[in-house]
């Protein structure tokens, strides 16, 4: 789906993760394992910067490979601990404070912060759930992002709700993702 960009901030994120976490050789393996094209997103990301969707899916598949080794749980580990390291202290105390309900509130305003095209956002939020629907999304079905979304919302809401925070992928198709909260 052509259109879709991201901020570099999540790319500033993984290496600072990879570098902090596993190394300096991990890190030159993540940004070698990429195709020659993303490469310089990952070795020297511009956080303001607007990157193609294609380098997110690269900068993914790098990881699951190089860091997390293939291993689904490692690398859910990994999402989830890199969304915490990429939230500005900051901003964690104010989300602990607030309501999970709230919080949701903020993820379409959030999502056009990181991310501009087509990718939209539907949000259904109830008492202790929410359905969030992501529309429009490339490479949704892409086993990396089925991978990193539910992860990376866990770990957003567990800065709100602590370890009652859950996140399942319920749907996902082509431009499609579905995912339930839990808390």
């Amino acid at each position: 789906m052509p259109g879709s960009e991201v901020k570099g901030a999540w790319f500033m994120t993984a290496r600072r993760y990879i570098l902090q976490d596993h190394g300096e050789e991990i890190f030159a393996r993540y940004v070698e394992a990429a195709p020659e094209e993303s490469r310089d997103a990952l070795s020297e990301p511009v956080v303001s910067r607007w990157y193609p969707e294609t380098v997110m899916r690269d900068a993914l598949e790098s990881f699951y490979r190089e860091v997390a080794h293939r291993d689904a749980e490692k690398f859910t580990s990994a999402m989830e601990r890199c969304t915490v390291l990429g939230t500005h202290w900051f901003l964690q105390v104010l989300v602990s404070v607030t309501t999970p309900r709230y919080l949701l509130r903020l993820l379409p305003t959030a999502l056009r912060q990181l991310r501009r095209g087509p990718v939209r956002l539907v949000l259904d939020v109830r008492e202790n759930a929410a359905t969030l629907r992501f529309t429009h999304h490339p490479f949704s079905d892409h086993p990396c992002y089925r991978l990193a979304t539910p992860a990376i919302l866990r770990s957003t809401l567990s800065l709100c709700v602590g370890q009652a925070a859950r996140a399942v992928l319920t749907h996902c198709d082509a431009t499609t993702q579905v995912v339930e909260l839990g808390w």
